[in-house]
């Protein structure tokens, strides 16, 4: 059963801003399986509830249903990213890993729930524009069902994963004066200033560590204007850097840190300008949704020695499950369900982060059946 639904979400194109598709299969799906309420909210994603015999708790089992496009189409081995095939105990396709698989697990084994065994209701959410803006359409979900427990789908090797680090995408520019590249010494070069800058950053950052890992900065582009530059002094250079963020960092703090160390090269300088911002969401979903606002995602844990989490170690061990916690280095949903909301939230699905992405990407059916389990095991564990 989990294969064939996941065959068909993977033969179901669903690039970011362009779900649709996906979410009418999905709809379809979610009918053959007995649902008891399938909706779409208004940033377009589909939710649909199983409910059981008495009130009680509310879970939100949540994966994103939106993919990266593919890359390098004629080195995939069968030259069709949307086409699912099996081979040597994997399923290949795009999307297989991150993260249509663990969303067929869950609609699946969401499906197993006896309802008169369970208390309160589960909602599975089948979000979109994740992968370019984690946690802002799953925030449209959480207020719909107010749930008491978020479970994520991303990929954990099957590990209880209790947090990440957040994320945020920042835009340094340095400034110049256009002259004649012939003429340069009455211009002011903009990316040499970018490259003091650059250098400053490089020799002097120093991240900090916490559990969640180290709050690394990585350049990640840079280009000059006006671009391209034919005999002309570049007069504006802007550099994009990736931060990963670590717990008890702020917005703020986050670039005061780096403007610690740009601020003492305008003290030998005087030329020396530049601006440092988070770089801005600008995008529509398919029901034309607006997305806006800082492109910071706030890291989030779970507490380790919680009731919530003996509870999930002794129902593993019940039904022969492995028991093991763990922290993803990449960004989730988290960020704004535990981040923001603080909504109690952990992570659980099959396969491993390095497989995210990747030309023929794929999911191994025994993690992806042992997922079915765990999905149908953790549905329960607010009753």
């Amino acid at each position: 059963m989990v294969k064939n639904i996941l065959y068909k979400l993977i033969d179901t194109k669903s690039y970011t801003g362009d779900e649709l598709n996906i979410v009418n299969t999905i709809n379809t799906i979610m009918e053959e399986l007995g649902f008891d309420e399938i909706f779409i909210d208004v940033a377009g994603n589909i939710i649909g509830a199983i409910h059981g015999y008495s009130e009680g708790a509310t879970i939100l089992f949540d994966g994103h249903i939106d993919t990266v496009e593919a890359e390098n189409i004629l080195e995939w081995n069968n030259q069709n990213p949307f086409e699912a095939y099996e081979k040597d105990g994997k399923i290949y396709g795009l999307g297989a890993s991150d993260m249509k698989g663990a969303f067929a697990a869950m609609l699946h084994g969401l499906s197993l729930v006896d309802r008169s065994k369970l208390k309160g209701s589960i909602y599975l959410s089948g979000t979109v524009n994740e992968e370019v803006a984690e946690g802002y359409t799953v925030r449209e979900v959480t207020k719909r069902v107010n749930p008491d427990l978020v479970v994520l789908g991303e990929a954990s090797e099957l590990k209880i994963n209790i947090g990440q680090r957040g994320r945020g995408e920042i835009c340094l520019t340095t400034f110049g004066k256009s002259a004649h590249s012939s003429n340069p010494d009455i211009g002011i070069n903009a990316v040499l200033k970018m490259n003091k800058a650059i250098t400053a950053i490089m020799d002097n950052y120093k991240p900090n560590e916490a559990v969640l890992g180290k709050g690394i900065l990585v350049l990640t582009d840079i280009i000059s204007s006006p671009y391209p530059g034919e005999s002309v002094i570049p007069r504006t250079c802007k550099a994009t850097f990736d931060r990963r963020i670590i717990l008890n960092e702020t917005k703020e703090s986050v670039l005061e840190s780096i403007r610690n160390i740009l601020e003492p090269i305008k003290l030998e300088d005087k030329e020396f300008e530049y601006t440092l911002e988070y770089a801005k969401n600008d995008f529509t979903t398919y029901m034309g949704y607006k997305i806006e606002g800082d492109k910071f995602y706030r890291p989030w844990k779970t507490n380790e020695n919680s009731e919530l989490l003996n509870k999930i170690s002794k129902s593993f061990e019940k039904e022969g499950l492995e028991y093991k916690t763990g922290y993803y280095s990449f960004c989730t949903n988290g960020s704004s369900t535990s981040g923001i909301d603080e909504i109690e939230t952990i992570g659980f699905g099959p396969g491993r982060e390095a497989e995210a992405h990747i030309t023929n990407e794929f999911i191994d059916v025994e993690q992806l059946m042992q997922a079915v389990k765990g999905y149908e095991v953790l549905a329960y564990i607010l009753s």
